[in-house]
Order: C-alpha cells, then sequence, then structure tokens
C-alpha cells in the first residue's frame, strides 16, 4: 500500500490497542456517560412499553434492551443521523460502540428497529419523550441545576420537508381539512403534512414547527416546552409555559400584552418582559435602558436555540405533529444532557 508505513506491521494486537486508544479518550457524546446513571430511565421505559424485559417468553429473538434503544435515540439527536445512518455509523465507529457499551460483533439495532423503538414511546398517546424528558428534569432540580430564579421563554422554528400542494388544497389544510385525493393514493397521502404551517418573519419565510422552550436563566437548561405550528404567535403559549415555581419571566417584546401582564401578576412573578413601542407611542430613553438591560439575559435563550442547531436539531425528517413533539422532546433532552456534561466538568 502506498501510504501504509512499512516498519509497523498490523495484526490482531495492533487492531485491539487502536480500540483501546480510541475508547480512552472521552470526546463527543461519551461525555454523556461520565455524568450520567442512565439506568435512571428504565423503570419509565418498561412501563411505557408495557413489558418487563427481564421476563422474556421463551422462543424468538429477545429484544434490544431499552436502556440501549434510548441511548441510540440520543446519539440519532447528539448528531442529526436518521434511522439507516445511525445503524451504519454504530456499526463503523468504535466511540459509538463505547457509547452503547457494546464489542465489535455485538448485535445492533437496524434502522426498522430504532423506527419501531421510537414510534412505540408515542403509541396510543403515552407521550414517552416528554415523560423521558420530565424525568431527567427531576434529577437536574434535585441536583439544584435549575434554580427557578428567573426563566426566559422564547420560541424557535423547526423546519419540515415543505410540500408540494395546489393553492386549493393549501386552503383546505389552512381550514383544518385533509384534501380528498391525498388519501386514495397511500404511497402520496402519507408524505403530506396537514399538521404544518407557513410563517413569516423578518421577510424570512418558514414552513413547519415551533419549539417554545422556556429556559433556566442561571444553567442554560431547558425546564419546559411546547409544540406548536409554525404559525402560532409566540404570545399563545405564555401561559401554558409559566407556573407558579416561577419567580422571574424574561422575554422579548412579542410577550408584551396586558393580558401576559396580568396572568404574571396573579402568579407572583415579576415581569421582565422587554417594552413594546406602539403607533404613537414610542419608547422612552428610560425603556430603551431598561430594554438593554432585559436583553443581555434574554439572549442566554439565543445561545440554547443556536446550541440546537450546530446540532441539527432545528431540522425535522418527520412528518405530521405528533412527530413533531416527539422530536422536541428528544431535542430538549439531549441538549440538557449536554449542557448538563458542560456544568458537571
Amino acid at each position: 500500500m502506498k501510504y501504509r508505513n512499512p516498519k509497523k506491521e498490523n495484526d490482531l494486537f495492533s487492531m485491539i490497542d487502536h480500540q483501546q486508544e480510541v475508547m480512552r479518550t472521552v470526546k463527543g457524546i461519551n461525555k454523556l456517560n461520565a455524568v450520567i446513571d442512565w439506568e435512571l430511565f428504565r423503570v419509565d421505559l418498561e412501563t411505557l412499553l408495557g413489558y418487563d424485559v427481564r421476563d422474556l417468553r421463551k422462543g424468538g429473538r429477545p429484544p434490544f434492551d431499552v436502556v440501549l434503544m434510548l441511548k441510540v435515540l440520543v446519539l440519532q439527536k447528539f448528531y442529526g443521523l436518521s434511522d439507516d445512518e445511525a445503524e451504519f455509523q454504530i456499526m463503523d465507529r468504535f466511540s459509538f460502540m463505547q457509547f452503547l457499551d457494546l464489542q465489535p460483533g455485538d448485535s445492533v439495532p437496524d434502522a426498522k428497529t430504532i423506527w419501531d423503538f421510537r414510534q412505540s414511546l408515542e403509541k396510543d398517546g403515552r407521550d414517552g419523550s416528554r415523560k423521558i424528558f420530565e424525568r431527567f428534569g427531576q434529577l437536574l432540580e434535585g441536583q439544584g441545576m435549575l434554580a427557578k430564579e428567573g426563566s426566559i421563554v422564547d420560541a424557535s422554528f423547526v423546519a419540515a420537508p415543505r410540500q408540494r400542494n395546489t393553492r386549493e388544497q393549501n386552503a383546505q389544510i389552512k381550514e383544518g381539512a385533509r384534501p380528498a385525493e391525498f388519501d386514495p393514493n397511500t404511497a402520496v397521502g402519507r408524505q403530506k403534512d396537514c399538521d404544518a404551517r407557513w410563517a413569516k418573519k423578518n421577510h424570512e419565510v418558514h414552513y413547519g414547527y415551533k419549539n417554545h422552550a422556556k429556559v433556566d436563566a442561571k444553567s442554560k437548561l431547558v425546564s419546559g416546552y411546547a409544540t406548536t405550528p409554525a404559525s402560532v404567535h409566540d404570545s399563545q403559549v405564555f401561559e401554558e409555559l409559566i407556573d407558579e415555581d416561577d419567580e422571574a419571566v424574561f422575554a422579548d417584546s412579542a410577550y408584551q400584552s396586558e393580558a401576559s401582564c396580568e396572568y404574571l401578576l396573579k402568579k407572583n412573578c415579576q415581569n421582565f418582559i422587554q417594552f413594546k413601542a406602539t403607533r404613537g407611542h414610542p419608547l422612552s430613553e428610560e425603556e430603551h435602558a431598561t430594554n438593554k438591560l432585559r436583553s443581555r439575559i434574554r439572549v442566554r435563550c439565543e445561545h440554547v436555540f443556536g446550541r440546537m442547531s450546530q446540532m441539527a436539531m432545528d431540522q425535522l425528517r418527520t412528518i405530521g405533529l405528533v412527530r413533531a413533539k416527539q422530536h422536541n422532546a428528544l431535542c430538549n433532552l439531549v441538549y440538557n444532557m449536554d449542557r448538563y456534561a458542560f456544568l458537571r466538568r
């Protein structure tokens, strides 16, 4: 071989040394294993899926361990991998095997198995991904990571695969109806997303959904979230995100309204929403100065969405609101795990 070092022979021991060297290096997703006890999720996963892997029926291939499958989903979101790419990369990369506690030659979940496991978490309205997110949130709160002295509320677009519909079809979808011509051809119908919506912001057009997040101002951890079509205004889920435990709320001027101010007063929560100018009533110098001070804290939420964008979490591969909710739940969970590993460093 032209590029091989002729002074060194490649044998079985060299391959083992190479593998061990890779596994001694804790980088990327493997930093999560150092700080997270994955057994925390076992009981919830087994309860959600309706079976106990420790009491299998005789016969047939045993299913993959539920904690292993959860880690596969985390791996996917961390690197933005599709099901097929995740299957290949797990077999190909020592670092991925290390994260999943697998050895060369071990069985690896295939793309269909990964898809089925992800679907089973949401089957029959289980909302399993949110429950896993909340379970990890209990860990964060128990360790004092979520101070709740101040919360930041904001939303980010999650792009969905764009549709090629006629104007008449788009009009029916906007009114909440599904065009009749979608269903006769199942190959066409299952590719049509009737839940996603168009939205325009700052002269940019977006299609898909929104991830409405409540972020702890001190730790930059996501403490709550909601998923809506992209056309839903940010302020419409404000009350859903804020609860009695929040002592103060920071948000941009899109959330400024009489209703939001009254709601915060009702919850005995300090109002740090940025002031908004209206027609004939420009902001005073004092309000401009106040907005500048509040934005220094509020901007920390942009760091959260920026990190999610780096991890390709602002792109949706699936169709429908149910799967969009699961996508956002897993993305917020994986972001929290990544942030938690950083804070524990």
